[in-house]
């Protein structure tokens, strides 16, 4: 009897007997349930790896893109307002502006401003030029101190001490 109380469950108040075999069956059940609910995690877990996996891939696809589109934004941010190369002559002695096809008075302030603004390029081309220019003769100038130099370097001769480097 005391074997028969022990395979009695209590539920709701009620008793019923709980076969053995019924016992081993439940067991059975829940390691199928148990199985098939760990098949369902790894199989999320498959699919959430796959996802990942993609969305790496179209991240590596995607950032030297959207890298270069950035920098090359922020390069156009920075960059300043120039006038079109139509409006700088060849000559740097000249100035050609040509007249905008309405003129109001935002379109005088603005041919004003261009104006000014192509002034200001045209004297940096011609002091750049000018410099440009200047560079063979001071090229030669620095060859010629440098001659010197070695040459009185070979001299030996000796030299104050106020003029030595402390």
């Amino acid at each position: 009897m005391a074997s028969e109380r022990q395979r009695e469950t209590i539920s709701l108040g009620k008793r019923r007997p709980v076969e053995a075999g019924s016992r081993e069956e439940d067991e059975a059940g829940v390691v199928e349930n148990e199985e098939e609910d760990e098949n369902r995690d790894i199989q999320e877990l498959e699919r959430e790896v796959s996802e990942m996996g993609r969305r790496i891939l179209d991240a590596r696809r995607s950032i030297p893109d959207r890298l270069l589109e950035a920098l090359s934004a922020r390069l156009l941010t920075q960059r300043p307002v120039l006038p079109p190369q139509a409006l700088i002559s060849a000559d740097a002695g000249t100035t050609e502006l040509q007249a905008p096809s309405s003129e109001s008075n935002g379109g005088n302030k603005l041919a004003t401003a261009d104006q000014r603004l192509l002034e200001k390029l045209l004297v940096l081309r011609a002091k750049t030029e000018s410099n440009i220019s200047a560079v063979p003769v001071i090229l030669k100038r620095i060859n010629d101190c440098i001659v010197k130099i070695e040459e009185l370097e070979k001299c030996h001769v000796n030299v104050h001490p106020v003029f030595n480097k402390k």
